[in-house]
């Protein structure tokens, strides 16, 4: 077990995006309208040598703070480059404050505060509606475009699009196969997550966490409590970086991505598989 460093937020990288067939949807603003047939920022992508005669599993991704769609491009070829259509939506404009500071008679002064634009995937009640639209809006692109297999949708995010994804799915979790969430914080309790605790029960959820920054916030023993309660279907693995290795964060999501490939084929070629609650460090 080593203190783990803070995740730089995962960007698109050229040379991993050349390994997808790409297939780029609008980029037009939002529009107003109940049509979950409306034009949004998203990517979505089919698995290298696509087959249309196969119905293939769709992972959907959330982003994580501070990132973007293009996010999708690093990680998807990570899980897999055959195994999945996959799309990822742009989470909600959001802004925080910044300062420019300059150092005056051996003092920091505050010159001017900017605001500093960026995506993320907020809590409130609005926020939460659209983020669920968002997600069934991707779905329905990638059942236009793809042979995708409908039962076989697992949603997917990482930090707070880890949190949105499960509150997503716990809403909704007969729309999904399995959910992930990759160092996300449990939904908060406030807008009652597990309402729909009966049918969540047969959702089948992989959590990540870890030791150190990275893997921050860590389960609460009153969160496994509630997972017990409601007799959710929980896997929770740990994964830990290793002491001084050079680009621990990055060998750490690596070995995180593998096991969501192995985790969401096991589920897709037999969804009936039962799980039991366990803890495995990794």
């Amino acid at each position: 077990m080593s203190n783990a460093k803070t995740l730089s937020p995962v960007v698109a990288a050229p040379r991993t995006a050349s390994v997808f067939e790409s297939a780029v949807e609008s980029f037009s603003p939002r529009r107003n309208g109940d049509s979950r047939r409306r034009a949004f920022p998203h990517f979505l992508v089919a698995p290298v040598k696509y087959e249309e005669n196969y119905a293939y599993p769709l992972l959907v991704w959330l982003h994580d703070s501070g990132s973007s769609e293009a996010e999708l491009f690093d990680v998807a070829p990570q899980i897999s480059s055959r195994n999945y259509v996959a799309v990822a939506p742009r989470g909600l404009v959001a802004s925080r404050a910044g300062l420019v500071c300059n150092r005056a008679n051996g003092r920091l002064v505050v010159e001017e505060t900017r605001r500093e634009t960026y995506y993320n995937w907020p809590e409130t009640d609005e926020g939460v509606s659209e983020a669920e639209n968002l997600v069934f809006h991707s779905i329905e692109q990638a059942l236009a475009k793809f042979n995708v297999h409908r039962r076989r949708v697992f949603l997917l995010g990482r930090g707070t699009g880890g949190t949105m994804a499960l509150r997503v799915a716990l809403r909704n979790p007969r729309e999904f196969a399995g959910v992930v969430s990759i160092d996300g914080a449990f939904p908060t309790l406030e807008r009652q997550p597990l309402r729909n605790w009966r049918e969540a029960r047969d959702l089948p959820i992989l959590l990540t966490t870890g030791l150190g920054a990275s893997a921050i916030p860590q389960l609460t023993p009153k969160q496994l409590g509630l997972f017990h309660t409601a007799g959710l279907t929980v896997v929770i693995r740990q994964y830990n970086e290793r002491p001084n290795e050079e680009n621990a964060a990055e060998t750490r999501m690596k070995k995180i991505l593998l096991d969501v490939n192995r985790w969401t084929m096991e589920r897709a070629l037999n969804p009936q598989a039962p799980i039991s609650e366990i803890l495995q460090t990794r």
